[in-house]
């Protein structure tokens, strides 16, 4: 049984389709990339998994287990969620944020047991962002906000991580080390971690699979060697391009005139 399994899912906004049929299943401890252009419906299906869509048809399943039958409260103790640019607007620290990751956990009214703080400072250890804690949120960079959300993430200890852009707004380098970060959590913690990304060349690097959508619908779906290819970008992107073999995986080089 697949750790993460959707069947058929398609969303109507209004009269407007937005996906189509889309199938997905994610095994334990695998990394999977969401690619497609622009309005290609990542977000969309990214949102219909978390739950906070509900699939017009198909349906989304968590261990077995439809999405659309737990509580909320019961699915964020199985499934974490990196939006995408969470906006910093109160002077919490650090540590304040990555315990927000045990409130799914949390009895009513009850305050952070030990074990909440022990798991608190594991995640931030996991992240490289001990030395912060104390730090207000206020003054990180833009690499040490999205290490602080994957730590709270990490903190609330789900079988399954969403990531919507994780390294959209961040430089090469704290591109690098947040999907480093997310492949290590798959390997080492048997996380099973879903993407949403733009980027072709670091999708084919670290993950397992690629979903590759076109207007809502499934163009291709498999390991990056049969996903990132010179017909499917042309068909995906509207791009020509040329596909090489990188330290391993495939690497797309596009024309630029």
């Amino acid at each position: 049984m697949s750790r993460l399994s959707v069947e058929n899912v398609s969303f109507t906004y209004g009269e407007k389709p937005i996906l189509k049929n889309v199938s997905l299943a994610v095994e334990q401890g695998e990394l999977v990339a969401i690619l497609g252009h622009n309005g290609s419906g990542k977000t969309t299906l990214l949102r219909c998994i978390s739950g906070y869509l509900t699939p017009t048809a198909g349906m989304v399943r968590i261990g077995g287990q439809a999405v659309s039958s737990l509580s909320a409260r019961k699915l964020a103790q199985r499934m974490a969620l990196v939006p995408q640019n969470p906006v910093m607007e109160f002077d919490f620290t650090v540590q304040d944020i990555v315990l927000m990751g045990r409130n799914p956990h949390l009895k009513r009214f009850a305050g952070e047991t030990d074990a909440d703080f022990a798991a608190a400072d594991a995640a931030l250890a996991r992240t490289g962002m001990t030395a912060l804690s104390g730090r207000s949120v206020l003054t990180l960079s833009g690499g040490e906000w999205q290490r602080t959300i994957i730590a709270r993430a990490i903190c609330q200890k789900s079988d399954v991580m969403l990531l919507d852009e994780p390294v959209a707004s961040l430089d090469v380098k704290h591109q690098i080390e947040i999907l480093r970060l997310v492949r290590s959590l798959c390997r080492e913690n048997g996380i099973s971690a879903l993407c949403v990304m733009h980027d072709v060349n670091l999708s084919a690097h670290y993950s397992d699979q690629i979903l590759l959508l076109k207007g809502g619908e499934t163009l291709a779906c498999g390991s990056p060697c049969n996903v990132v290819t010179a017909p499917l970008l042309q068909e995906a992107y509207g791009i020509e391009a040329e596909v090489r073999e990188v330290q391993g995986h495939p690497f797309m080089i596009p024309r630029y005139d």
